[in-house]
């Protein structure tokens, strides 16, 4: 697989854990150091891994439960050897988000190292 298709993939993990309030697989898709840092009606916040996963786990019922179609599209993708930027647009907790996604290769692996959202 290259690197745009598991980049990708990544990214597919990361819509379908939002729609599934999985903050499992959130933990283990971006990297321990990650920043998630963007405006929520006008309020800026900031984030760690692991706030993100316990306001990702948080939404209960789950989009998925609640019926809600997962709605989302890639705007871009800019994969190198080992670096990716990715910007998606979609729909989480009833706002229409773009997400700005950088993500690092690790021991192969593809990370979300942060995440600027607006």
């Amino acid at each position: 697989m290259k690197n745009k298709e598991k980049v990708l993939k990544v990214v597919e993990h990361y819509i379908d854990s939002a729609y599934e309030s999985d903050g499992a697989t959130m933990r283990k898709i971006f990297d321990e150091d990650a920043r998630i840092t963007g405006y929520i009606n006008g309020r800026l916040i900031r984030q760690t891994k692991e706030d993100w996963a316990k306001f990702v786990e948080k939404n209960i019922p789950s989009p998925k439960e609640q019926g809600k179609i997962k709605n989302y599209n890639v705007l871009m993708v800019d994969t190198g050897e080992e670096t990716a930027v990715v910007k998606v647009k979609s729909e989480y907790i009833d706002i229409m988000f773009t997400d700005t996604l950088s993500l690092i290769k690790i021991d192969d692996n593809w990370k979300i190292y942060n995440k600027v959202f607006e």
